[in-house]
């Protein structure tokens, strides 16, 4: 079973399938000799796209976080409050064996916290293929923190020379911290174990958007701050 989750929202109905390009920053150059050389660089960003259906019906094999049905609608808004926010999200997927053990997560390995940003998306609504439903393609694009360096300059009057002094580094990487459901995992015990008090759970629910705090899925992305 697959499960896609798109800033810990999980899509009802998992895409067919998923299109990942590593793309190449390596540079081939030619030396006077006429040959050819290629100078090898760290991979460039990762894009990812899928098509995903968006149900405007609760079918028997859509699939719905704590199993309340939501129209297309929800995840349209979703997906437009992801680009109006202009900030990157978690995206991964997951895929889980009969008895609900996580066996594979298809997120990028080198991040541990698979932060993307969505960069096109395209609504198709056709009564003849697809009904009252919608289907939607996605396009993400992997998103890695960055530093700035800054610096204070210092000129010496006497050796008429000037110095820069480092300061810290201002960084865009992001504060907030999250966590994937577990196997066994209850609200209130991550809360304990990540934030340190279990009572925080009905918090940590209403900021989620999960109306019942017992029922999370294997897979779940939760914010926690």
């Amino acid at each position: 079973m697959y499960q896609f989750f798109i800033d810990g929202v999980m899509l009802p109905i998992a895409p067919a399938s998923m299109d990942t390009n590593i793309n190449n920053k390596n540079t081939t150059i030619t030396l006077l000799n006429g040959e050819e050389i290629n100078i090898v660089k760290s991979a460039g960003l990762s894009d990812v796209s899928f098509t995903a259906l968006l149900p405007n019906k609760n079918y028997p094999f859509s699939v719905y976080q704590n199993g309340s049905f939501q129209s297309a609608q929800y995840y349209l808004d979703l997906l437009e409050r992801l680009k109006l926010s202009q900030k990157p999200f978690l995206f991964f997927v997951i895929r889980t064996d009969d008895s609900g053990n996580v066996v594979y997560t298809g997120s990028t390995s080198q991040n541990k916290e698979p932060y993307y940003t969505l960069e096109d998306y395209s609504i198709k609504e056709d009564a003849e293929q697809y009904g009252i439903d919608c289907s939607v393609e996605i396009s993400l694009k992997q998103y890695r923190s960055y530093a700035t360096a800054t610096g204070k300059i210092q000129i010496d009057q006497n050796s008429q020379t000037a110095t820069v002094q480092k300061q810290r580094d201002t960084t865009s990487k992001q504060n907030s911290k999250s966590y994937t459901v577990q196997k066994g995992d209850t609200l209130w015990n991550i809360c304990k174990k990540e934030l340190g008090d279990g009572s925080k759970y009905q918090q940590i629910a209403q900021k989620n958007g999960i109306t019942t705090p017992n029922n999370i899925q294997v897979g779940q992305v939760i914010q926690l701050e």
